[in-house]
């Protein structure tokens, strides 16, 4: 098997923000985002799906899974955003999962999960 060389390797960061009831509307909202170190593009298409905590011990993915693709760096218009409109306003728990898939270049399939965050916001 042929050694690879250090051109081979491409580093970077997932990122993504506590999901949080939305300023514009009422609803949970995530973002998702990413850093590159020294991979040889400049976008990556960014996905986004939030998931709200039930009873049972269980995540279930709610709402509209966010796509974009963004350059590095993050900031408003340069991220996905996923969104949930909201039932009522029962505190519970959400977090989102995060995955970026670099634009031409091979990547590992690893997903971010950020923190779970307890919001005003129940959707079922």
């Amino acid at each position: 098997m042929e050694a690879l060389g250090p051109e081979a390797v491409c580093t970077f960061t997932t990122r993504g923000d506590y999901v949080h009831v939305s300023s514009s509307a009422f609803e949970a909202s995530g973002h998702g985002w990413w850093v590159n170190g020294n991979c040889p593009t400049s976008t990556a298409v960014v996905t986004v799906e939030l998931q709200e905590y039930y009873s049972d011990g269980s995540w279930r993915t709610k709402g509209t899974v966010g796509q974009a693709t963004v350059r590095s760096g993050g900031g408003a218009g340069n991220r996905a955003t996923g969104r949930a409109g909201c039932n009522n306003s029962s505190l519970t728990g959400w977090r989102s999962v995060v995955d970026v898939d670099l634009v031409g270049v091979a990547d590992d399939p690893g997903k971010l999960i950020t923190p779970a965050r307890n919001i005003n916001c129940r959707r079922y």
